[in-house]
């Protein structure tokens, strides 16, 4: 018979420790004890992929060699490496006996009995409540790392380096002075010579800075972040956000369903983390100041008319903004363009009556 065997293993970790390695040894002994025919092509291997998940580059890869006839026989060491959810493990079994394809499990045989359908069902909860407990474990794990000054995660923010723990001494982020320096001249750029976030992203375009991933274009969300992101204040947190599925279904993507989208948690449930700083506090709440200002002047909230001098009026009467106005051109008058308040006269008991200073 035509055999097809597939491994999985969840993390790096096991990985490196090769326990996918001694499942498709054991695999591969199975199929040559039985005399089943073995090609490398049917050697199926997903590491660092959680069996909670259907969207696996090798089982996708498995399920279409199953449904081309490839295959005759599908092993797999355990119910669990094939799926952690007792449901995805009916799916995958039940379309495989559909299209005539045996399925094989090395550390406990399944058969069509009753007592044997009944193991798999406990087989399945018992595996979907390890992986709860795990992923609770795991949490709570990050959050008291988090309270004991630890850092979470290893990928660092630009301009610093992620040093894992060494004994006593918990993972850090250690300032890389190359990247360092582009951070403050970045933040200099927005509070000395008044550079919006796009113009700073057309200088490190013109300039000899890199990505992390090596590209000479740099993206203005990427600026725009490591001009808003506390960590370089001296201050980053832990907890900051929760992962929810997103609302709507993006295209074709068959992670819909799951917690993709981050959306931010209670200011009282963020863990602060103390780091070097890059920028002192005074440059910190310069540059927020000055995003803000941009935000406000920004073009992109008037797409009709240039108005030199929008959000930056008030009127000497009333107090509130004066916004800009358009009148079109009628006969021989051409169109002009004026600025006017719209506030009340704060001087009569009438707060309807319109303020006096009407045009400028």
């Amino acid at each position: 018979m035509r055999a097809a065997i597939y491994a999985r293993v969840s993390t790096e970790r096991q990985e490196q420790q090769q326990t996918i390695g001694s499942q498709v040894a054991a695999l591969r002994d199975w199929a040559a004890a039985r005399g089943h025919v073995l090609a490398e092509a049917h050697v199926f291997r997903d590491e660092g992929y959680s069996g909670s998940r259907l969207d696996r580059p090798a089982l996708d890869a498995l399920r279409d060699a199953v449904r081309d006839a490839a295959v005759d026989v599908v092993a797999v060491f355990s119910p669990d490496r094939l799926a952690r959810k007792y449901a995805y493990q009916v799916l995958l079994m039940e379309e495989f006996r559909r299209a005539g394809c045996e399925v094989a499990f090395l550390h406990r045989p399944i058969s069509d009995d009753p007592n044997d359908q009944l193991l798999l069902q406990i087989q399945g909860a018992v595996a979907e409540y390890e992986r709860a407990v795990l992923a609770e474990r795991f949490r709570r794990g990050k959050l008291q790392r988090a309270r004991d000054g630890g850092i979470v995660g290893s990928k660092a923010p630009y301009g610093y380096r992620y040093e894992g723990r060494r004994g006593a001494v918990l993972a850090r982020l250690v300032i890389d002075e190359a990247e360092a320096a582009m951070v403050r001249d970045l933040y200099a750029w927005v509070v000395e010579d008044g550079l919006t976030v796009r113009q700073c992203t057309k200088r490190l375009d013109a300039g000899p800075w890199v990505t992390r991933s090596g590209r000479a274009q740099w993206s203005s969300s990427v600026v725009h972040h490591i001009l808003t992101d506390p960590v370089y204040v001296g201050v980053t947190y832990a907890n900051r956000f929760d992962y929810v599925a997103p609302r709507q279904r993006r295209g074709h993507s068959r992670r819909g369903t799951e917690r993709t989208c981050r959306r931010p948690r209670p200011p009282e449930q963020w863990i602060a983390i103390s780091v070097p700083p890059l920028v002192d506090q005074r440059t910190w709440d310069g540059v927020r100041a000055a995003l803000a200002r941009n935000a406000a002047l920004a073009f992109r909230h008037n797409k009709k008319r240039d108005y030199m001098l929008r959000c930056l009026l008030k009127c000497g009467r009333c107090g509130l903004g004066i916004h800009g106005c358009y009148s079109a051109p009628q006969g021989d008058r051409p169109g002009r363009c004026y600025y006017r308040c719209a506030g009340v006269d704060p001087l009569t008991t009438a707060r309807e009556t319109k303020c006096p200073r009407a045009q400028i």
